[in-house]
């Protein structure tokens, strides 16, 4: 007979299917315009009892965004009127598919990095951080072991949720800039989170075959960006005129459209663009540009495709999203390409004797085509539309944050500090570029490796260590306001049963550390839901998920050892300060493979006229066409060549779809209620 209860393990694992699943869900589900009218609070009035469509969205920002000093204060139609209003045209605009595209795009890709670390923060926030070992900060960790830098991490994550931490770490900020002066868990613990930034930048611009090319889109809006302007405006020395200054340089606008709607004579003409948005406009501009050079090239190329075939892409281009939907899912059920189905679509002849090449040019027009469509729509969106929402989002801010803004202004050398900021992201652009490879072949260029962004990273934190100083020693009122702030932020991630001592007594808590002792590697405060859900489940299918539940546990620490490895390895490879060795393709981290799961796994349209889709996995290294022709003359590396050696040591999730189907919808509607309940109070 099957067990009716899980055990740790199990239940560590049950949680980490369903919330993944569930968070990239959420994600998926604001491709429509109408999921932001569900989301329900800050979005709709609190007194609407409609539980929201996107639980564990809405528990991220109800429990950990709108309490943050400045975002409460913004006024009710901020959320329900203006963000909503963006949201709801960005589910208008129908931006592309990756299925589409044949290609993981750049949105893809950040959408699914974004999901994993929302995913992170909300399993936090679901089952709170167990307290089941007394920690001393001031024990010895050994920097130089991936063990100890772990449980620095972790040390300081339960002081600050249960301890004192926080009022210590401000104390230190106020004294010194030498914020790893604090203790020894702190200096290891910085470089534990050094560690994983690196991994994480270093994933978006080298191992992701889009690295190139957003590494472009940042240097572009780097350059435009007038630092120098913004410099010498914060060298005025009343606030209110240096805040104003600041606001006419990115928001104002002079146009006709803008004169005319003053005076009256027009009420809903463009304002045209101010400085803000002109610089949205131009880097998608420029970006747009490269693909239509692109589509020229086949458009007018002598490769046999036909003008017909051309025009019944762009025709479909313009058919309403019913249209679209209907013929991606007619490719994806009779196994042919995006491209035949669309000619079939527009009752285009030959469709079926598509040769591969000719196939191959209509996917890439088609792919350019939409990249065009996509820069228009964002454009669109965020800078020509009427009424101006982008803007005034922008002002909002600016409005609720002005009191703070001069109390910094006045006690905080803001100019350096911008300074410190525009040369950290110089740096970033620099070490992200291909470099000679220190082999013969000196007109060969290598990738930058994980180990150069550690180090990007090491030689700049004192950046930031430096404006926390400032800002503390400068600005006591608003520190002790951010203390509190923080201090009652980490309170969401305390488990119930592990509340701490101003709510419990000393022999209480003791019990309460040595049950969470023993189910520490569960799932914390769902453990009781989790285990209702599989109780309730038939006593023939225990068996089967419990054997699923098990498999997902064996890779989730299967990861975690990869993980230390690759922390071993770059602590080895940067711990020579004069002379640092080589360095990997690879960094630490769950998350890193838990992102690629979600890129593999993305549906894409056949490379073929015939066939089965493929996945994410098959087309990982490709780019669309314009993206290549953007990135031509730059010195960039093999994509193909970095993923073998992303793929060394890669771990394959075993299938969580019998979890899924089982559970999914109960977890759902276990989180709908648990966000509904807990929205704050007025």
């Amino acid at each position: 007979m099957t067990a009716a209860t899980l055990n740790a393990p199990q239940l560590q694992a049950l949680l980490d299917i369903l919330l993944h699943h569930e968070t990239y869900a959420e994600v998926q589900s604001f491709k429509e315009a109408d999921a932001i009218d569900h989301y329900g609070f800050p979005f709709v009035d609190k007194a609407t009892k409609e539980k929201s469509s996107s639980p564990l969205l809405q528990l991220l920002l109800t429990r950990t965004v709108l309490s943050i000093p400045g975002i409460k204060d913004v006024s009710p139609e901020f959320w329900n009127v203006k963000f909503k209003g963006i949201m709801r045209r960005f589910g208008e605009a129908e931006l592309s598919d990756s299925y589409d595209k044949g290609t993981l795009g750049s949105r893809k890709r950040l959408a699914t990095a974004a999901s994993v670390v929302h995913e992170a923060v909300t399993r936090g926030l679901l089952s709170g951080v167990s307290n089941d070992r007394q920690s001393d900060l001031q024990h010895h960790y050994d920097t130089k072991k991936a063990e100890d830098l772990t449980r620095a991490w972790q040390d300081s994550v339960r002081q600050l949720v249960y301890g004192n931490l926080i009022d210590e770490l401000f104390d230190q900020f106020t004294k010194s800039e030498d914020f790893e002066g604090h203790s020894p868990a702190i200096k290891a613990a910085v470089e534990y989170v050094i560690f994983y930034l690196a991994a994480f930048l270093h994933s978006v611009f080298v191992l992701s075959a889009e690295g190139p090319y957003l590494l472009k889109l940042l240097d572009n809006v780097h350059k435009l960006i007038p630092y120098t302007m913004i410099g010498q405006t914060l060298r005025v020395g009343n606030a209110g005129t240096m805040i104003n200054g600041l606001v006419r340089l990115f928001l104002a606008k002079v146009s006709v459209g803008s004169i005319t709607n003053w005076i009256g004579l027009t009420s809903n003409a463009s304002d045209g663009m101010n400085l803000m948005q002109r610089i949205i406009s131009m880097v998608l501009g420029w970006d747009a540009s490269e693909f239509r050079k692109a589509a020229d090239n086949i458009k007018h190329g002598k490769d046999g495709v036909s003008d017909e075939h051309l025009a019944a892409i762009d025709q479909h281009l313009q058919a309403p999203r019913k249209q679209h939907e209907a013929v991606r899912q007619r490719s994806m059920q009779e196994n042919k390409s995006i491209i035949v189905a669309i000619l079939e679509s527009q009752g285009q002849d030959g469709a079926e004797n598509l040769t591969d090449v000719q196939h191959t040019l209509c996917l890439e027009y088609y792919s350019a085509q939409l990249a065009i469509r996509d820069r228009e729509k964002i454009i669109e969106v965020l800078c020509t539309q009427t009424p101006d929402l982008t803007t005034s989002i922008v002002r909002d801010g600016v409005a609720v944050y002005e009191p703070m803004i001069r109390t910094i202004h006045k006690h905080v050398d803001l100019r350096k500090h911008v300074g410190a900021f525009e040369s950290f992201l110089t740096d970033l652009i620099k070490t992200s570029k291909p470099k000679p490879d220190n082999g013969q072949d000196q007109n060969t260029m290598s990738p930058p490796s994980v180990e150069d962004l550690v180090r990007l990273f090491q030689r700049n934190r004192h950046l930031a260590y430096a404006y926390l100083h400032d800002f503390a020693t400068g600005c006591p009122d608003l520190r002790d306001t951010w203390k509190a702030w923080a201090k009652e932020a980490v309170k969401v991630f305390r488990r119930k049963s592990e509340a701490g001592g101003d709510e419990k007594d000393e022999a209480t808590n003791k019990a309460a550390a040595m049950d969470s002792e023993k189910a520490s590697t569960g799932a914390g405060d769902m453990d009781p839901e989790l285990q209702k859900m599989f109780r309730g489940l038939p006593e023939d299918r225990r068996k089967s998920v419990q054997d699923t539940l098990d498999a997902h546990f064996a890779y989730l620490s299967a990861i975690e050892g990869v993980s230390r490895e690759r922390i071993q390895r770059i602590i080895s490879s940067t711990s020579n300060e004069t002379k640092p060795t080589g360095g990997g393709m690879t960094g630490p981290g769950i998350y890193a493979s838990r992102w690629q799961s979600l890129l593999d796994e993305t549906m894409i349209t056949p490379g073929k006229p015939h066939g089965p889709p493929r996945r994410g996995e098959d087309v990982k290294s490709q780019k669309a066409l314009g993206k290549t022709e953007a990135v031509a003359n730059s010195d960039t590396w093999d994509p193909d060549a970095v993923a073998q050696h992303e793929e060394k040591g890669r771990l394959t999730a075993p299938d969580p779809s019998m979890v899924i189907d089982a559970f999914a919808a109960q977890f759902k509607a276990l989180i709908a209620d648990l966000s509904s309940s807990e929205l704050p109070q007025s």
